[in-house]
């Protein structure tokens, strides 16, 4: 990092680490540097020799592209010379950048070097700080994700199911127009308790699994299914208010849940009952009155015989909720 001038300014010498900075065949040292103090409009010659006569440290700015500013000390070199030995300061990462500088470009009591040091270890330190910071993001997704999640079915639970209502309740009132409303389906599972009782909480499960798998097939990318009870099972369906369609839709899912045990097997047979309501019908009610006027549709479809489907058109009233 040297640069050998002589009395007038021009260059006898630059050092290798130096010269891959500087103007290629720089012949005077004004071509490639200038006064780097503040507001310091001197003659950069006059600067420089000054320096080297009084000891006053020096500062130089770098003409071309890094445009770094450099720090040093001059001093006499024979009769008609002055050595000049500079360094990076607080510019060094933006030179070994510019420059490709390797320590090979240092020597090794240089303070560059412990710089460099530090500059890789940091970098070390922060790449794995990243890759850690990336490692608890994605333990908490998926923790997130498991704690709005059913385990037994891969279903929302209940928690989720409140999240996603509450999203689809914001999403309504944001929109305009009947087209941006929901349907609240509630399912319970017919005779499901022979199951478990006559053949097992082992096959029990297996049922609710394949539930779990016709509601799958029958939803879209927005629509929710979340498993809220035993063998209670609520559906979110966006953007879809059509009571023939919904009527049709229950049904397909009706028949899906029967086939699992449609040979009767040990006297066991599977339906589903279902409620459904219409976000229409509860712009200006709490979402806990659509949940119970859905669960009420539903009882009303298990006193009905079960296996069928009830679709509320309007809100029911204190007296007949409770029918």
């Amino acid at each position: 990092m040297h640069l050998l001038i002589q009395a007038g300014g021009r260059v006898l010498s630059v050092g290798p680490t130096l010269r891959k900075l500087v103007t290629p065949g720089m012949r005077h040292v004004a071509d490639g540097f200038s006064n780097g103090r503040p507001g310091g409009n001197e003659d950069l010659v006059a600067v420089i020799l000054g320096a080297a006569s009084d000891g006053e440290r020096l500062f130089l700015r770098m003409r071309q592209t890094p445009c770094l500013n450099l720090r040093g000390h001059a001093v006499p070199a024979g009769r008609d010379a002055v050595l000049v030995n500079l360094g990076f300061g607080i510019g060094l990462p933006d030179a070994v950048r510019a420059a490709g500088l390797t320590d090979r470009d240092f020597a090794p009591p240089e303070l560059a070097m412990e710089l460099l040091f530090m500059r890789e270890a940091m970098g070390g330190v922060l790449g794995e700080l990243s890759h850690f910071n990336s490692q608890l993001e994605v333990a908490r997704d998926v923790a997130e994700a498991q704690a709005h999640t059913d385990p037994l079915t891969g279903l929302h639970n209940r928690r989720g199911l409140e999240l996603a209502l509450s999203e689809a309740r914001t999403l309504t009132g944001l929109r305009a127009g009947d087209r941006d409303g929901f349907a609240l389906a509630h399912l319970d599972l017919d005779h499901f308790k022979a199951v478990n009782d006559l053949l097992g909480h082992a096959e029990g499960d297996r049922v609710l699994c394949h539930v779990a798998r016709v509601l799958g097939d029958v939803i879209r990318s927005d629509d929710t299914a979340a498993r809220v009870g035993g063998d209670e099972f609520v559906l979110i369906l966006r953007r879809f208010e059509d009571v023939a369609g919904l009527e049709r839709l229950a049904r397909r899912i009706i028949a899906g849940i029967e086939s699992v045990l449609s040979d009767g097997a040990d006297g066991c047979r599977v339906s589903a009952s279902v409620g459904i309501v219409l976000s229409r019908n509860y712009r200006d009610q709490p979402l806990e009155r659509m949940l119970l006027d859905a669960d009420a549709a539903l009882y009303r479809s298990k006193r009905e015989g079960r296996g069928r489907v009830t679709i509320l058109t309007a809100p029911l009233t204190g007296e007949t909720q409770g029918l």
